[in-house]
């Protein structure tokens, strides 16, 4: 009965007291702000923790690890197709290049050997933030291409192949692995030439020279580096020559400097004895990365007959144009 009284004679004093009321209501009020505040604090940790940063722990407490998968994107094409395929269905090979400042702290290659790891990197880094660079290529395995201290590329013999790039900013965190996911696009031009006419008798070599390409791929910024001449090696024409006598589908890959470009083009035609019998000038032949140019007409008429130009849009949108 006294525990009663006490608690009638409590609650009585809680109806009486406007103060013991209001101490009552501070209290609730306190603790709902600090549940909410603590509902809000961890929802703000997880917002800061969920950039690409997942909870694997790596083996050295010091460094954090940077671990990157790589796929081929059509992002410059309107063509409907789908938004990546394996980076292993384009490329034979990937090079990685990590820069800190201006410095190379990683350089690595892969080639395609039909392995699952063939477009992914795992390499531990002490924390900071870093240039991630990324590209694939298909060069033959044997023959080298070279990474500038700068980050650059240079083909081989100053020659492109199908070639696809990335360049993003990543930073790494102590103690934490960052998983990134690469999309690389074709960061080249195609040029395909073909003649019209038959190529005379007396003709069994060729060169070519492409004026206005670029020899060396800035992987940082993802454009090629300053103009230039390439000039293909003197190869025999047989090769090249169809059924119907003519010259078709002498192919190039090149690096442009800008997203469009306008090249010129030299043919040199020898005959067997390597005496010049011909040359070719076409210019303005109008180039975009990851777009294919064909260009065709007469080479060999002594009338120098203007030769078609076209955009092909297999890989981008398409451009016709004459010149």
């Amino acid at each position: 009965m006294d525990s009663r009284r006490a608690l009638f004679k409590l609650v009585d004093a809680f109806r009486i007291s406007p103060f013991l009321r209001l101490a009552l209501s501070f209290v609730v009020s306190l603790v709902a702000a600090l549940i909410v505040a603590s509902l809000f604090t961890s929802c703000e940790k997880a917002i800061l923790n969920a950039d690409d940063i997942d909870d694997t722990e790596v083996a050295d407490k010091d460094m954090g690890e940077l671990y990157v998968t790589c796929s081929f994107s059509q992002t410059q094409s309107e063509i409907t197709r789908a938004s990546s395929v394996p980076l292993s269905d384009c490329a034979s090979r990937v090079q990685y290049v990590i820069m800190n400042g201006e410095t190379i702290v990683h350089n690595s290659e892969q080639i395609n050997g039909g392995g699952g790891s063939f477009g992914t990197l795992s390499v531990n880094l002490e924390p900071g933030t870093y240039r991630l660079m990324i590209f694939a290529h298909n060069e033959k395995s044997g023959n080298p291409i070279s990474v500038g201290t700068d980050g650059s590329i240079q083909g081989y013999n100053n020659r492109a192949t199908d070639s696809f790039s990335c360049s993003t900013e990543v930073v790494i965190t102590k103690n934490k692995r960052k998983a990134v996911s690469c999309k690389l696009t074709r960061c080249v031009a195609f040029v395909t030439f073909t003649s019209t006419d038959e190529i005379p008798s007396d003709v069994s070599k060729f060169r070519i020279s492409l004026i206005g390409v670029s020899s060396k791929y800035d992987l940082r910024n993802e454009i090629g580096g300053a103009t230039t001449t390439y000039t293909t090696a003197m190869v025999g024409i047989n090769n090249w020559k169809t059924s119907a006598g003519v010259m078709s589908d002498v192919n190039s890959y090149v690096f442009l400097p800008a997203v469009e470009s306008v090249i010129d083009a030299k043919f040199e035609f020898f005959n067997s004895s390597d005496e010049l019998v011909l040359t070719r000038n076409i210019e303005g032949i109008q180039m975009r990365i990851n777009a294919k140019t064909t260009v065709t007409g007469s080479f060999f008429q002594s009338d120098g007959m203007d030769a078609n130009i076209m955009v092909d849009p297999d890989w981008g949108t398409g451009i016709n144009m004459e010149i």
